[in-house]
This record gives C-alpha cells, structure tokens and sequence, in this order.
C-alpha cells in the first residue's frame, strides 16, 4: 500500500501538494490510524493534529501548517 498525505488550502479546498510515506511503514501508520481492518487502495482520511504528528515523525520532517486541511489516501 502507498500512503500519501494531502494537504489542501483551507479557503477553496484545492491540493497544496502531497508528501508520500516511506514504504513498509503499513504496521506503523495502521496504528497510528487506529485501524483494524485491511485498507481497500482507495480511501481518503481526515488526519486530527495528534494522527498528522505521528506521521510526520514517519515521513522524517514537519509539514504542518495551519493554512492547509491534511488527509492521508491509501493507494494499492
């Protein structure tokens, strides 16, 4: 699965840009999400401050920024 953070500007919900997750990191963002079912490859998530934090700790870098609404998708 490929895991890709979206981040859309507030004021007309366009796509900003996407920073993609490093591979074989399922396990960790699985548990970040709080899943408990498998992925599809097609989902699209809102991500709380708490869930986008975490990620970045996986992507290796912040890309917070209070301009922007972040999602996490799911891409088989």
């Amino acid at each position: 699965m490929i895991y890709v953070i979206e981040a859309f500007y507030r004021d007309n919900e366009l796509l900003a840009f996407e920073e993609e997750l490093p591979a074989g990191k399922d396990q960790e963002v699985k548990r970040i999400m709080g899943w408990t079912a498998e992925q599809q490859g097609w989902e699209g998530y809102n991500l709380t401050n708490e869930q986008l934090g975490a990620l970045e700790n996986l992507l290796g870098k912040k890309i917070y920024d209070p301009a922007y609404l972040f999602q996490l998708s799911c891409n088989a």
